[in-house]
């Protein structure tokens, strides 16, 4: 017994010694970093919201007051798009119950139902307050202009209903709603004046 143990010993050893060798030599050091694959895993990527052409960006997904903010120029900038494209989806996919917010999205889906666009009309916050953050609500004070709307009918001519003239200075407030579930900002309200 004790002869086996001595065998499996000493073989052992001259393999130990073999690997011990093995790492004496000089080796050149890798030329590359690992790639980012084989790295620890990232963060879990939120799932995108918004549309295709204009998707709400990572910091407007946060519920602190850097995200607020970034939730509310997100959201002028959805109101702005409308100049462009005639859709008034995201507006309401983020209103939680937003009267002006919907009564905007309905203004501009009527006018898209009728066959009529928007031009110009484009909305720049001129101030913006910090963010109140008390538990999972936000409230906003801001200053923005607006310039002229015009609403067009399909060949290019104006319609009176709907235009607008230029405001500028115009006070206002947002209220968001923090949603868990999307991990973004919800608007409940949006007042002028």
């Amino acid at each position: 017994m004790t002869r086996r143990w001595t065998v499996r010993l000493a073989g052992c050893l001259v393999a130990g010694v073999a690997v011990l060798a093995g790492c004496s030599e000089e080796q050149e050091a890798a030329q590359t970093l690992p790639s980012p694959s084989s790295a620890a895993p990232a963060e879990e990527e939120l799932p995108p919201l918004g549309p295709a052409d204009l998707p709400m960006p990572a910091e407007a997904r946060t519920p602190d007051a850097a995200g607020a903010e970034a939730f509310v120029r997100y959201y002028i900038e959805l109101i702005n798009r409308t100049s462009t494209v005639m859709d008034a989806q995201p507006l309401r996919e983020f209103s939680d119950g937003c009267r002006d917010c919907d009564r905007i999205a309905d203004n501009t889906e009527e006018a898209a139902a009728a066959g009529n666009a928007y031009r110009d009309g484009e909305i720049t916050i001129t101030r913006f307050d910090p963010p109140l953050i008390q538990e999972s609500t936000a409230s906003i004070t801001i200053a923005f202009d607006q310039d002229a709307l015009a609403v067009v009918d399909s060949v290019g001519n104006p319609v009176a209903d709907g235009s607008s003239e230029a405001y500028t200075a115009l006070p206002g407030g947002v209220g968001l709603r923090w949603h868990e579930a999307h991990d973004s900002w919800l608007i409940t309200d949006f007042t002028v004046g």
